[in-house]
This record gives C-alpha cells, structure tokens and sequence, in this order.
C-alpha cells in the first residue's frame, strides 16, 4: 500500500516537472539557475526589465502595485523606478514605446512577456539573452543562435560591447529571475504550501491505513 502510494504521488508529479523543463528537447541551454526567493535579483530585474525591454514589450497580466507588494517596494518606488512616473501603481505594465511605429521598423509587433518564462522556461530566456552574435560587424547586424532570425534587435548590446561577460550573465540572470516571477507571482508560496499539503497527505495516509488495520484485524 505504501509502495502503491509513493507511485501515484511520483506519477501525479511528474507532469509538473515536465513543465518546469520548457519542453525544448534537442536544445542545449544555459541554465539560468536563477532564484525567486533572491528579492534583489527580482528588484534588479523589474529595473532592467524597464530599461531594455519595456519600449517594446509588455506584461499586461500583472500591475504595478502586485511587483511592488511582492518585492518590498512602495506603490510610489514601483511607479517611479520601473514605469519613470508615467503610469499608476493600479495600472498593469504596458509598454512605453509606440507599438506602431515598433511594428512598422521590425515587421512584428512585440509579444506580451507574462507568460514567457512559463511556455519557455527559464534557462531557455537566458540562453537567448546570451545567444546574441554580431551577424555583420561592418553594418551592426545582430543574430541570435537560439532563434535565428529573429526581429529582436540585441538590447544588452551595450552589455555586450563594454561589459565584462560575469556582469552580462548577472544581467541576464536578473532579468530571467523577473520574468519567471511575473509568470506566476505566487510561485514560491506555491511551493512552501506544496510541501505542507503532502507532508498532511502522507500522515493521513499512515493513520488511514493503521485504522483499516485495525478495522479488519478480526475479519478473516
């Protein structure tokens, strides 16, 4: 009985961890091994979220006071760090840029990143921020070997071109940890409360299974 418990309990879990790997077989990526519970990592990524990407990109399925409760920061801190004093803490995180103009220069109009740490994962965000390659030296073409071809121009290029290669991982790093959090905010108390419900699972199992012990001792 025990054994036949453990078993479904492996089996119920697993398609959870199937997730959590981003399903990209055949890729090799960097791991991120980037951390949710780290709040300056978070705090660092919410800021370079807003420097590099949030001309293009949005993230319209969480709001500005839902990062700032989640990442120690006032409504006021949130709104003045990451939306620059131009939206309100009940506002979700649009972008800043003119998507039309954005659409008409790449030829695509930038998708929405909420839930791209969840239908990529995460090592393969970083390994994408990494992955830039300067295609054309002479005319400043940039290529990505994690998804050639693609319209996104490389916005750490600054990272690339001055910083040292730990300081451009770091800053992948932070800005992966954020989108993986924006994903689901409520990930790490997911997981504490994870814990407790199977840990209750188990010990009601055990006292489940000695009262029909018990039960049937004299049924033969």
């Amino acid at each position: 009985m025990v054994k036949k418990f453990f078993a479904i309990t492996v089996g119920l879990l697993l398609p959870l961890f199937a997730v959590a790997g981003g399903g990209h077989s055949g890729v090799e990526l960097h791991k991120a091994n980037n951390d949710l519970r780290d709040q300056a990592s978070l705090r660092r990524g919410a800021i370079a979220f807003s420097d590099y990407c949030m001309a293009c990109h949005t993230l319209k399925y969480i709001r500005y006071n839902r990062i700032a409760r989640d990442l120690s920061w006032t409504d006021e801190e949130v709104v003045a760090k990451m939306a620059k004093g131009l939206s309100k803490p009940v506002d979700p995180v649009m972008a800043r840029g003119d998507l039309k103009a954005i659409h008409q220069v790449l030829g695509t109009t930038p998708p929405d990143l909420s839930l791209v740490a969840r239908l990529k994962g995460s090592d393969y965000i970083y390994s994408f921020l990494l992955g830039y390659f300067e295609k054309d030296p002479k005319k400043g073409v940039w290529d990505n070997h994690y998804l050639p071809g693609t319209a996104m121009p490389n916005v750490l290029e600054d990272k690339y071109r001055f910083a040292k290669v730990d300081e451009r991982e770091a800053l992948a790093r932070d800005l992966t940890n954020f989108l993986e959090y924006v994903g689901e905010p409520i990930k790490v108390k997911r997981w504490d409360l994870g814990w407790k419900v199977l840990l209750f699972l188990f010990i009601f199992f055990i006292i489940t299974y000695l009262l029909k012990k018990e039960y049937w001792r004299d049924v033969k």
